[in-house]
């Protein structure tokens, strides 16, 4: 089977204005592309010109396209390739192993899967190829095994999963996830998974080969090579200069060697979990299992089921249920949001802190666990002790140190860096290779007070690749809340005595008020609720 290599030269418009090719077999047309001349490309092709590369599939063929801007006139080119004999080949040999098989791009498309998903997942792959892992199976991103080694670039090896597939069936997996990169920049990821069938079959054929060797006389020395399980963020994926920031850092590192409780105080979206998170990877625990609750998502009635776990017949509809210290167990509980916590649930902690032991909800035996725990609160801790938030007596048991991380309004040196950190992130997510952010964005991000901290940067340059076009973020690509009129920056603000600081103010209060009335001054006076005359006076005072 020969090869495609079409080039699509199109006008302004997207309008195909013909085609050319290099390296295609003349007996092996299987569609003609030139019926679509005339057309706009979007009609018959599924892309996002919004994006320079991507894929597509046309008459249930699977090709690739480049676009670049034509440099001997308007206009753009579209190079558009599709796989030669080697991938047909490479497929089958896929299609032999017994291991599901799934390749996805680096925003979580699956572009490839191999037969055994087929029967592992209960699925056809023509009806997943091309979609989001997100829509093709019902499960928690934040414990996807491939959308993890895609947020963290860096594997996850021997990872349970147990979810339900779209056709409402559960499926228990042994999952592995490789990041794939080209050149140093993450492309996408591979997932290989096993079910039961498939442990079935290598226990099938450990046992020959062990009769093998024992017939054979043959002395079976294996590598026994240990596989760790993936342990979420390290300290190197702390990003941040300001010596406050690095002081907190240092302190969690020095910390994470000792066996001691934490807690870290920090407002929402200052990464109190990838401290969390951190300390656990860096700690003699980070062999066992991680594992995070926030106190304020889970209602009141149901955390103590969540922390102890359940028996079976302690309630109508309870089951045998592991609880999340149970899980924990030899490794780290992480409590977010502490402060959360109901008062009574609290003392019921401070017990099992205490005594190391608890039972299940409608249990009788006590279970002793080794459970290091790391908390957090979002508000000041003595603040949150002296409103009863949380118990004296527990945030004494739960802060032998505590780390402090820094709001990001105080860390203005820092705004810069994970600016630049995020983009260069997000341009390889978005394809939009070289994205650059203008001057005036980085200026008005120092001057912003940033109440949602790194998550609503992060999320604020996420909502610019979204929606932005060209490569460099602007001002007017930012959400409006940044810049709109309703925005008074702090600079408005500047340490001025009192009289003069109610002056700016005042100022730009009437010239919001006149442009919203056309600077009709009778309409601003109304809106205002004070004299006509007494607003011509302010607005000559302050020469509107």
């Amino acid at each position: 089977m020969g090869y495609y290599n079409v080039i699509c030269f199109l006008d302004d418009n997207n309008i195909v204005k013909h085609f050319d090719y290099c390296h295609i077999s003349s007996v092996d047309k299987t569609f003609d592309w030139n019926k679509y001349i005339g057309q706009e490309i979007t009609n018959f092709l599924n892309i996002d010109l919004n994006n320079n590369s991507g894929y597509f599939t046309l008459n249930s063929l699977f090709f690739w396209y480049l676009k670049v801007n034509n440099a001997m006139g308007k206009g753009s080119i579209l190079y558009i390739t599709k796989g030669n004999d080697n991938s047909r080949i490479y497929e089958e040999v896929l299609d032999c192993i017994p291991d599901a098989v799934q390749i996805f791009d680096q925003n979580g498309y699956l572009l490839f899967c191999n037969k055994a998903s087929e029967k592992i997942e209960k699925t056809n792959r023509l009806n997943i190829v091309g979609k989001h892992l997100m829509d093709i199976y019902d499960l928690n991103e934040d414990y996807s095994t491939i959308l993890t080694t895609i947020k963290t670039q860096k594997p996850v090896v021997n990872r349970c999963d147990h979810f339900k597939a779209k056709n409402g069936e559960f499926i228990t997996t042994m999952n592995t996830g490789k990041p794939l990169f080209i050149e140093n920049n993450l492309v996408g990821a591979v997932g290989l998974c096993q079910d039961s069938s498939v442990f079935e079959l290598r226990k099938e054929g450990n046992e020959i080969f062990e009769k093998y060797l024992s017939e054979k006389n043959i002395q079976n020395i294996s590598n026994k090579k240990k596989y760790y399980k993936f342990r979420f963020y390290k300290f190197d994926d702390l990003i941040g200069e300001d010596v406050n920031y690095q002081e907190s850092i240092s302190l969690a590192r020095h910390v994470a060697e000792r066996d001691c409780s934490v807690l870290i105080y920090g407002e929402t979206g200052t990464g109190k979990e990838l401290f969390a998170q951190s300390i656990h990877s860096a700690s003699d625990r980070k062999d066992k299992e991680f594992v995070a609750i926030n106190c304020a998502a889970i209602p009141e009635n149901l955390i103590e089921g969540i922390l102890f776990g359940t028996e079976k017949g302690s309630f109508t509809g309870s089951t045998d249920r592991m609880g999340l210290f149970e899980q924990a167990d030899g490794g780290t509980l992480f409590l977010d949001e502490i402060n959360s916590m109901d008062i009574h649930m609290q003392s019921k902690l401070l017990r099992v802190l205490q005594e190391k032991k608890f039972k299940r909800v409608g249990g009788l035996n006590d279970i002793y666990c080794d459970t290091r725990i790391i908390s957090s609160t979002n508000e000041e801790p003595l603040f949150a002790v002296g409103n009863n938030k949380i118990r004296k007596d527990l945030f004494y048991r739960l802060s032998t140190v505590t780390i402090t991380i820094p709001p990001l309004r105080e860390r203005k040196g820092d705004i810069d860096i994970l600016t630049k950190y995020f983009t260069k992130k997000l341009s390889w997510n978005y394809l939009k290779q070289d994205t650059e952010v203008s001057d005036e964005v980085f200026s008005l991000f120092k001057r912003y007070d940033w109440p949602g901290n790194i998550r609503e940067l992060l999320h604020v340059l996420e909502y610019c690749f979204n929606t932005m076009t060209g490569n460099v973020i602007q001002v007017n690509h930012l959400p409006k809340y940044l810049y709109g009129d309703h925005v008074i920056y702090k600079e408005l603000i500047p340490k001025m005595e009192l009289k003069d600081i109610m002056d700016q103010y005042e100022k730009e209060v009437i010239r919001r008020a006149m442009k919203r009335c056309n600077n009709n001054v009778t309409n601003a006076a109304d809106e205002l609720g004070i004299m006509r005359q007494s607003l011509q006076y302010r607005i000559k005072k302050y020469n509107l």
